[in-house]
């Protein structure tokens, strides 16, 4: 339709955009409407006409695109094709229909139809077409149609007394002529000339016609005429000038006047003046006229005729180059236009090609998950889950066979128990009725298992909430090792009894519970008579071996709700909430037979252990974790004063022995020590024994007398009460505090030792605020070395060894102090990764006297250096000694001979500049 129709009370893009959402949502083709590709073509060759068939029209009649099925787009100026068309029309049976076919034109050329008559346009045509092929099958063709009138109206307007052009067909059918047009177009272009009985229009068919040729030039036999004739290509009609004899006799006239007035002699030269003329002026344009309109109709591009005249002729001349030269500039934006939706979808492609391998890439890694997947849309149906959603859920069926279903019908097909769907179906609807928040679910299953359910709102890009991801994963690994690692960290490596953290967790919670409820309770404490002399005796495997027995039997005479702990070495305690003192002493008196009748056979040796315990009641004995421990200490030791191998009520008024008061006082003064900043460190240095620099500093720790501020208490004094209060961890925190302060203010102090007790084992966090201080103060780790006693780290092997294990990972090199003090310490050096052996001051003392504390010594500085670690030999106390340590090759060596503890000690003054 024109465009002018197209911008009724609306623009052009707007009518567009309308046409294609009408095309798009229309049914023509039944329910489901035309195909995909059916639309596709109707929307692109709509765009294609909208914007280009005004360029593409001139100088044709038409521009269009027919489709096989039955769809036709037609831009013609002036002529509304679809206003005209009915319900029954089709351009099936169109001759460029049927030239496109690909059984009639195999080879997919460009063709031209014979002449036929257009009924809408009313008008006789050719046209020139394209096949039309998509996808590899033929949809259509693109053709311009040709108005026989438009052609001559090109040519030109024929003036009577000048000549007459006309078009015939081969067949003597009259196409066009000036006068005869009303007559043509009655016969619907049938008009034969026979028909017309004009005699000069018969000579001129039969002349054309028998002389085979494609063009000519000659006089009809009646000689009233001149002809000139020319093949149009495509078509095959022959387009014809008739120049009336009279015209040409008025040029001859004019020649022989000239004739005469030069002479006879001048007459062939003007006779061939005359020739040459009508060749120039008639002939020849047009002959260039023809050859450039066949190259037009063939695609091509003709050169310029330029015939510079002002005749029909040379005004026909002027109009057709005009034209070649518009058609030429629509064809090469057509040309860009083509090539940058070529460029267009070619980059669509790629963007599709993309997104394709993102999307298998995104599937093989949901596939490759270990955890279910479900993709469920905002109308809760599912739109895809993976394979191990399915094997969670013992589900058979495929993934494919859930999408587009609901997610009620996806759990009905859950092959772990149809107990579970009513749980799902809960949380299902609790999750519905909050979609945008996250949720989690936990829940175990059959066999054991335990599902962890998550979801997760999906949003688009416009915050629109468009469903919902699960996450389904079978916890049930993770929770077993999270139940595993609570139970070592609560558990005694050793007898699988509770530790002494758990102890003390357990008594916190039973005095909150105290102080809400009045509840009561005891509390027992008891060791091993004479444990240690199994341990120096028969080595620590066997005292290791002896423990497990007792505690085997322990765990057979306390009831369920007491709490049975092993605090470390051979002490016990069961905390016993809700019991009286009776209770107490009933379980006592059960573990005092117990014990005592275990039978033991070591290395052949039948031997019987005993044990002495302590009993402290809540609320008759304390009101606090504190005291209540304090007094069933108390109560233990009494009972040892008593003979051992039985128990013994706490008693105030056997507390009155100096004993049990300087204990408690201790544990007050350490207190207080504590808290007023009465701990100092005194310094005494570790040398190299081949040249006799110092290696590091030893920090000792000392205690200033509250008392008398001038006087120094010995760690020996106090020490001891600090262990058995559970003190002594404040205390190795707060050396670990200053030391580490000591080394970030001296640079230059090669290193520094300190001291950490048994005690600290128990506490998991010590290594990580070790390396917390170390990183705070920026002290290199390496500077840092931590000693430890030989009989508190076996005592409590596997404590030691991951204690020891935590603090080599912050960086700090590992001493094990008094090596050499009990049985097979050689043994456990396999066990106890550290990085230095301190030989016990116990075989270095007398060195130079006794053979024995020789021959170990040497012993051990031989294993060590075969191991990869250093040695020092502490209490170096004479110049003999120190060469004797310098013959056998120990590394570093410590004592009074060397320098004595002091809290200023010159290594810790930087040298000067």
């Amino acid at each position: 339709m024109p465009e002018a129709e197209l911008s009724c009370g609306k623009s052009l893009r707007e009518r567009s955009i309308e046409l294609r959402k009408q095309i798009l949502a229309e049914k023509p083709y039944g329910e489901n409407g035309p195909d995909e590709s059916t639309r596709v073509r109707a929307v692109i060759a709509y765009d294609l006409l909208r914007e280009r068939g005004p360029a593409l029209a001139p100088p044709f009649f038409s521009a269009y695109m027919d489709f096989v099925e039955n769809g036709l787009m037609v831009y013609a100026n002036g002529i509304d094709w679809g206003a005209g068309a009915t319900a029954d029309a089709s351009n099936a049976e169109y001759p460029t229909m049927r030239g496109a076919d690909p059984r009639v034109n195999p080879d997919r050329r460009i063709f031209w139809t014979p002449v036929y008559f257009d009924s809408q346009a009313k008008a006789w045509m050719v046209s020139v077409i394209q096949p039309l092929d998509w996808q590899g099958r033929w949809v259509g063709t693109i053709g311009h149609d040709l108005s026989v009138e438009t052609l001559l109206n090109a040519v030109a307007a024929t003036r009577d007394h000048e000549g007459l052009q006309l078009i015939l067909s081969a067949d003597g059918n009259l196409i066009s002529h000036p006068q005869l047009r009303d007559r043509i177009a009655a016969a619907q272009g049938q008009l034969q000339v026979a028909n017309l009985k004009d005699p000069v229009l018969e000579q001129v068919y039969r002349m054309v016609s028998t002389s085979r040729t494609d063009s000519g030039a000659g006089r009809i036999p009646d000689g009233s005429q001149w002809v000139a004739w020319s093949r149009i290509q495509g078509p095959g009609w022959f387009q014809i000038y008739v120049m009336p004899q009279s015209l040409v006799n008025g040029v001859v006239a004019k020649g022989l006047a000239v004739l005469c007035g030069i002479g006879l002699l001048s007459l062939v030269p003007v006779i061939w003046a005359m020739r040459r003329m009508v060749h120039r002026h008639v002939t020849r344009p047009l002959y260039r006229l023809t050859e450039a309109v066949d190259q037009v109709g063939q695609g091509h591009t003709p050169a310029p005729i330029a015939i510079q005249t002002e005749d029909e002729l040379g005004r026909l001349a002027k109009a057709f180059d005009g034209m070649v030269m518009e058609l030429a500039q629509k064809r090469a934006s057509e040309t860009a236009h083509a090539q940058r939706l070529e460029f267009e979808i070619e980059e669509r492609r790629q963007y599709m090609t993309s997104m394709e391998e993102e999307r298998a890439r995104l599937l093989a890694l949901l596939g490759a998950m270990n955890m279910g997947i479900l993709f469920v849309t905002a109308e809760n149906e599912v739109k895809y889950c993976n394979s191990m959603f399915l094997k969670i859920w013992h589900m058979p069926q495929e993934g494919a066979f859930f999408v587009g279903r609901s997610v009620r019908d996806v759990f009905n097909e859950v092959g772990r128990g149809k107990e579970h769907l009513a749980a799902l179906e809960r949380h299902v609807r609790e999750v519905a009725a909050t979609p945008h928040q996250s949720s989690r679910y936990e829940f175990d299953v059959s066999e054991g298992h335990t599902l962890l359910l998550t979801s997760h709102p999906v949003h688009d890009s416009d915050k629109r909430y468009i469903g919902r991801l699960w996450i389904h994963e079978d916890v049930t690994r993770e929770r077993e090792i999270a139940a595993q690692l609570i139970y070592l960290a609560e558990r005694d490596a050793l007898t699988g009894l509770y530790n002494r953290r758990r102890f003390e967790d357990e008594l916190v919670r039973f005095f909150k519970d105290h102080e809400r409820s009045a509840r009561q309770g005891a509390l027992i404490f008891f060791d091993l008579d004479e444990f240690k002399v199994i341990n120096d005796t028969f080595g620590h495997s066997v005292g290791d071996t002896v423990l497990l027995r007792v505690s085997g039997e322990l765990r057979a005479l306390v009831r369920q709700t007491d709490i049975l702990s092993r605090l470390g070495g051979d002490e016990f305690a069961v905390l016993m909430p809700n019991a009286t003192v009776e209770e107490a002493q009933l379980l006592a008196e059960r573990i005092v037979r117990g014990v005592s009748r275990t039978p033991l056979s070591i290395l052949g040796q039948s031997l019987r252990l005993t044990t002495s315990l302590g009993i402290a009641q809540v609320p008759l004995h304390a009101n606090n974790a504190e005291d209540l421990v304090a007094h069933a200490d108390a109560a233990m030791y009494q009972a040892k004063q008593m003979g051992k191998n039985c128990w013994s009520v706490y008693r105030p008024d056997r507390n009155a022995s100096q004993e049990m008061i300087n204990r408690l006082a201790w544990n007050d003064r350490i207190s207080r020590a504590i808290e007023l900043g009465l701990l100092r460190l005194h310094y005494q240095g570790v040398y190299e024994t081949a040249s006799g620099e110092l290696a590091h500093l030893e920090a000792l720790v000392r205690m200033v007398d509250e008392g008398n501020p001038e006087r120094l208490i010995p760690p020996g004094q106090f020490i001891g009460y600090a262990e058995k209060s559970g003190k002594i961890l404040e205390v190795d925190r707060w050396v670990v505090r200053e030391s580490i302060s000591v080394l970030s203010k001296t640079p230059h102090l090669p290193a520094l030792a300190i001291n950490i007790s048994a005690r600290s084992f128990d506490d998991p966090n010590l290594p990580a605020f070790i390396a917390a201080q170390l990183q705070e103060a920026g002290v290199d780790p390496r500077r840092l070395l931590v000693e430890l006693t030989e009989t508190s780290a076996v005592s409590d092997l596997r404590d030691a060894e991951r204690f020891i294990n935590a603090l080599q990972r912050t960086g700090c090199h590992v001493c094990l102090d008094d090596f050499g003090t009990g049985f097979a310490s050689f043994a456990y050096l396999k066990h106890l990764k550290v990085d230095i052996l301190k030989i016990d001051g116990l075989f270095i003392r007398n060195l130079t006297r006794e053979q024995d504390n020789q021959v170990f010594v040497r012993s051990i500085i031989d294993v060590a250096r075969g191991l990869g670690k250093k040695t020092v030999a502490e209490f170096v106390e004479s110049q003999e000694i120190l060469f004797m340590l310098q013959a056998f090759g120990v590394d570093m060596v410590q004592g009074y001979h060397l320098d004595q503890p002091q809290a200023l000690h010159p290594a810790l003054v930087a040298p000067r500049q």
